[in-house]
């Protein structure tokens, strides 16, 4: 029952990736665990959901909990969430469930799902592996707010997100999917500069882009901030940098001082990821004739993306990251996988003594002024016009299920999962006319009167 509410109501995880949150539950597990670190620094909406909605989200938890049989349900958080801590620890009290609260330090990415794992349990999920491999399952603490709502009938129509940064009035908002990024900005006041850059998600792992481009975007399941700034090279570089440059420079620059390996996050819990090697091995190798079924080479496929190696470790400015990422997507060209061994995992004894402090990130990326800004106010808005993509989560896109003039209402299906395929279904986030459809995206305009 409570797996059809999920499916049916179009839930994808709400961390950032937006991996379908049934395909999870068809399990059973020993750990559920509950990601509520808000792992990106300036980021605000979890702490917004922990604070607002703690009963909802602890009641959502424990039927989870209890349809994977779990004999641990944990909700892992920092430590210094102490309001955050007070309002679950009450939820829980109020509501006589079997849950716990795993205090972590404040650590970047905490967040990372094979990090939380080995917080939480000592456990450290294979190399190329599923959290399930070591008896856990996690999901994101705004994912058991919206199955809260699923039990109620409620689809997933609207997303919490935070706006944040060079804005007037940094804000919480509740936001029906497909409201423009140009909308959401007027809800903060507007931008405190005139020419900005924007990131779509955190300082980190968001998808950094132009003045221009931001007023191409809209909110989807997945976003969960937009960050505005100033232009920084810095950034542009992180995620932009054209590739040649970067491997030019990789293969003249590098030193081999490990920095980039032995502060790797994956690394430090005992995977065989090296990024200083695929960098060596980067300025010996064709590129990309050569980047083939290599060992050196398989390693990037374990990158996490997390850039750690490209904003904190390297002394030298290159982009260890950027680098994996090219070699992941020429081994995915030729149907590469990694290989998984049968090998003792050995996490480092470094590793309680390297992780890397949020703040650092923020000083490094030149964010580090807007930490202090208050985001607690949160403010609902209805637009006129919607424009909702059918790609917006992992797996197959959903497949249009209304035509042009068609009239919706909110929770009116129109992009269904398709049959036997990973995916989620999409449904209409306001009342209205349906006006264009794609196999992109599909616009609906609300009804006026």
């Amino acid at each position: 029952m409570l797996l059809d509410q999920i499916i049916d109501a179009g839930i994808v995880g709400c961390g950032g990736a937006g991996f379908p949150a049934a395909a999870k539950y068809r399990t059973k597990a020993e750990y559920f665990i509950i990601n509520a670190a808000e792992c990106e620094p300036l980021l605000k909406t979890d702490h917004y959901v922990m604070n607002h909605f703690a009963e909802e989200c602890v009641e959502a938890i424990a039927a989870v909990g209890k349809m994977l049989e779990a004999e641990h349900i944990i909700i892992a958080t920092k430590e210094y969430y102490l309001k955050e801590i007070a309002a679950l620890e009450q939820a829980i009290e109020t509501l006589q469930v079997p849950v716990s609260i795993f205090k972590m330090e404040n650590f970047y990415p905490a967040g990372d799902e094979q990090i939380m794992v080995y917080e939480v349990t000592g456990r450290t999920v294979p190399p190329s592996g599923l959290p399930i491999e070591v008896g856990c399952v996690i999901s994101n603490i705004s994912t058991m707010l919206n199955i809260y709502k699923a039990q109620q009938g409620t689809k997933v129509t609207h997303k919490l997100l935070t706006i944040t940064g060079a804005v007037k009035e940094p804000k919480i908002l509740e936001v029906p999917i497909g409201t423009s990024f140009e909308e959401c900005l007027n809800l903060a006041g507007g931008s405190t500069i005139d020419d900005f850059m924007f990131i779509n998600g955190g300082p980190m792992m968001g998808r950094v882009g132009t003045k221009d481009d931001f007023f191409k975007q809209v909110v989807t399941k997945t976003t969960s901030g937009i960050i505005i700034t100033e232009k920084r090279d810095f950034l542009y570089e992180l995620f932009e940098k054209d590739m040649q440059q970067v491997i030019t420079k990789a293969r003249s620059s590098c030193i081999q001082c490990r920095l980039c390996t032995e502060l790797c996050p994956r690394y430090q819990i005992g995977h065989p990821i090296h990024p200083h090697r695929v960098m060596r091995h980067l300025a010996i190798t064709d590129v990309p004739e050569d980047i083939s079924d290599d060992p050196i080479w398989q390693e990037a496929l374990l990158c996490c993306s997390c850039g750690i190696c490209e904003v904190i470790a390297c002394p030298m400015g290159l982009m260890p990251r950027q680098v994996n990422n090219y070699v992941k997507a020429r081994l995915a060209e030729k149907g590469i996988r990694y290989e998984k061994k049968d090998q003792p995992l050995t996490p480092s004894l470094m590793r309680d003594y390297q992780k890397v402090p949020p703040k650092n990130i923020l000083l490094k990326d030149g964010l580090n002024q807007y930490v202090n800004l208050k985001v607690e106010e949160c403010v609902q808005f209805e637009p006129n016009k919607v424009t909702i993509p059918l790609r917006m989560h992992i797996g197959a896109p959903s497949q249009a299920a209304v035509s042009e003039g068609d009239n919706v209402e909110v929770g009116t299906l129109i992009g269904k999962l398709p049959e036997n395929a990973l995916g989620a279904n999409i449904h209409a986030s306001i009342a209205g006319v349906v006006r264009e459809v794609t196999p992109e995206m599909i616009t609906i305009e609300r009804r006026i009167g």
